[in-house]
């Protein structure tokens, strides 16, 4: 079953039927689905998030830790912004064992200093490493970052989650928040101020 939800998408994506890989039914497929992709968005979202962007004066996304880049590769062809994906381990991700993936990696550890793009929104999807995150964050000088993860009662982990950041400091607030379909995954956008 994981197999062939897996061979679905594929064929989907070589098609570049973006929008189809989105209708797809993930709510029997979860337990497959997380292989590939961590949260299974709507249009709705995938509007939200471009809003946002947009309305920062910002012109794409850079997603830390984007695992096989799914996610990344329907919002940019949702919303025609340049998306940057950053990972570690390169002899993971390309692998015989990895996932295929669907955009173009930068890898990075957590030694180097990253040069993120600040005209970009920051984004961690289901992220689980409280000090790259704030690393990340401090070096980043753009003003909007997107944390994807679960609310309250989902029963996941993430950290940073996406109400408690705990970023270092005062200087990110809360700007705004949507539910991820209703599925108790929220997208929550910071501004710098």
């Amino acid at each position: 079953m994981e197999q062939e939800f897996k061979n679905t998408v594929i064929t989907l994506y070589k098609q570049n039927k973006w929008k189809e890989i989105l209708d797809l039914d993930n709510e029997h497929m979860e337990p497959f689905a997380k292989n590939i992709l961590w949260v299974w968005p709507s249009l709705e979202n995938f509007d939200f998030m471009k809003k946002l962007i947009i309305e920062n004066g910002l012109f794409g996304l850079t997603s830390i830790g984007c695992g096989c880049g799914l996610l990344e590769w329907m919002f940019k062809e949702y919303s025609n912004l340049n998306v940057i994906g950053y990972e570690i381990n390169r002899e993971w991700w390309t692998s015989k064992y990895s996932v295929p993936m669907f955009i173009d990696h930068i890898y990075s550890n957590q030694e180097n200093k990253v040069e993120l793009n600040s005209k970009y929104a920051l984004l961690f999807c289901y992220f689980n490493d409280r000090m790259a995150f704030k690393q990340y964050v401090r070096n980043y000088n753009g003003s909007l970052v997107l944390i994807i993860g679960p609310g309250e009662g989902r029963g996941t982990h993430t950290d940073p989650q996406p109400f408690r950041p705990n970023f270092e400091g005062n200087s990110w607030v809360l700007y705004d928040y949507q539910e991820v379909k209703n599925t108790k995954d929220f997208i929550a956008a910071y501004i710098k101020h």
